[in-house]
This record gives C-alpha cells, structure tokens and sequence, in this order.
C-alpha cells in the first residue's frame, strides 16, 4: 500500500495567495490520484495544515471550494473524502432551492400536482432526443442508463378558494441508479397528499448528504409539444426555469418548469417564486 503524500508544495514568494496555491494543488493531486488524494480517501484539515505549514482557517476555506467544486464531501466528525477526479459541476451554484410545493406551503396557498402520465416513467439515455437531448449531457448519462421522469402540472389556490389555477408545468429528470425508488414514493406521495416536493424526495435519499445546491437557466424556450397539450389558455405569457440540484455525488435531478408569468413571478435576487392573487394579475 501505497504511503500518503500530503506535501503541496506551497511558494510564499508566488503572486497567488496560499487558498488558491493550496486549492490548485490539491486538485492536482486528486486528478493524478496521487497516493492519499485518490477517490475514497480522507483527508482532514490537521494533516494538510501540519505538513505545509498553512493556517486551518486558510485550508477551511480551500475545503469549502474543493466541496462547492465537486472533488470533496464532507464526513461529520471525520474530515473530507474524496469523491471525484474531475466533477463536472458549474463553477457557481446557490444554496437556494426553488420548490413550488415548499413557498406554497410556507405562504398559506394550497398546490397540488396533476400527473402528466404519457411523460412519466422509465427512459433510456438513448430516449431522451430533441428538446431534451440536454438532460444527458446535464446528468452525465450514458446512452443505456436509465433515467427516471415525472412530469406534472402544478395548480395553486388561495386558501379557501374553490378553483384551482395552473401556475407551471414540470417534467423531472433524475439518474435511476443514484436515486432508487424517487418515482414510486413521488407517485404514492401526490396519491396521498395531492402534491409532492422533490426537494424532500432527495433528502430522503440522501439524509446525511450536506451538500445540495442548484444551478439555474432563465428563457423563452417554448412548451414542447408533447407537454403543450396539458396547458391551459395561452403560452404566449409562459417562462422557461432549467434546474440542475448537485450533491457530492454529482448531478440528481434536472427539471425544466414552464410557468405562467401572470400567476407566478420568480425573484431573481432569492430565487423564490412569488405566487400571485389571480384577482390581482392584471
């Protein structure tokens, strides 16, 4: 076996600061898979800071940009471990979650999720073509990976009000093999309770995973056709939201919301969703 190799080789006298000397080098290591720095290895800010002579609360910082990056996962109580040579992960991603089903709940408004079931179910990478030819490269899917789908239509209510509003359409896309099981406890959850959040459906199958963050894409991308049906009124109004969640063990879920801009406004600087009184639309 191999013997651990922690030294970093810092340069004081180099323009860059120790955090990015220290980051660089690290990752370096990792994607080299030099002994101590391959996948499934630990490593603690103790170790590093004692052989390269760099304060911890310089290294908690580079551990927390190795963690955002996608390399490192965290172990309460035990360090860091390794968790990929080369994450494929967007540089900048926000800890905000956008979740329908959750501001409905914290604002007192009623949603539920009406099941778009032609769209829902099993697919192969090779299935996905067209205009959603992305959610492979965006889930890091081979061609014979299975894929799970839920797709949906989302309707809120002010409470105690009698008709339902359709605010957004929702098609779902998650890696099977990483979250076994999503689709049934999702379909038994709307079953049950009319609606479902995702969110939660991924805590669920990640309950001690502390690193969840999304990545987001604003358009006018169109209602593809096979969802257009499902629409009601017009989809001139409608906005196109792509969201990726990340974990340590990469991307989980991709889903694309359509959503109607008189009934829903997103705010950009919280990424929430603000849903309006459609007495008060126009």
């Amino acid at each position: 076996m191999s013997i651990p190799n922690y030294v970093l080789d810092l340069d004081r006298s180099l323009p860059q600061t120790m955090r990015e000397q220290a980051r660089d080098a690290i990752i370096a290591a990792i994607r080299s898979e030099r002994p101590g720095f391959c996948v499934g290895d630990h490593l603690t800010n103790q170790e590093l800071s004692r052989q390269n002579g760099i304060h911890r609360n310089t290294l908690a910082y580079v551990i927390d940009d190795l963690v955002r990056l996608g390399f490192l996962r965290r172990l309460p109580n035990k360090g860091f471990e390794i968790v990929q040579l080369s994450p494929e992960r967007p540089p900048l991603l926000t800890q905000h979650i956008l979740s329908l089903s959750e501001i409905a709940k914290r604002d007192n408004i009623d949603s539920c999720s009406k099941l778009i079931s032609a769209e829902t179910g099993y697919r192969k990478g090779s299935d996905l073509v067209g205009d959603f030819a992305r959610v492979n490269q965006d889930l890091a899917l081979n061609p014979q990976d299975s894929v799970t789908v839920l797709a949906r239509c989302r309707l809120t209510r002010m409470r105690n009000a009698t008709g339902w509003n359709m605010v957004s359409i929702e098609q779902s896309f998650f890696p099977t093999a990483l979250t076994p099981g999503l689709l049934e406890n999702a379909l038994q959850q709307i079953q049950d309770e009319g609606d479902v959040s995702i969110h939660r459906q991924l805590r669920r199958i990640f309950p001690n995973e502390d690193f969840f963050k999304a990545h987001y894409e604003i358009s006018l991308f169109p209602l593809p056709p096979n969802l257009a049906t499902c629409w009601t009124g017009t989809t001139s109004s409608l906005i196109s939201v792509v969201s990726i969640t990340y974990c340590s063990k990469g991307a989980v879920e991709m889903t694309r919301t359509w959503f109607d801009a008189n009934q829903a406004v997103l705010t950009a600087g919280s990424l929430d969703v603000k849903l309006v009184d459609p007495n008060e639309a126009h």
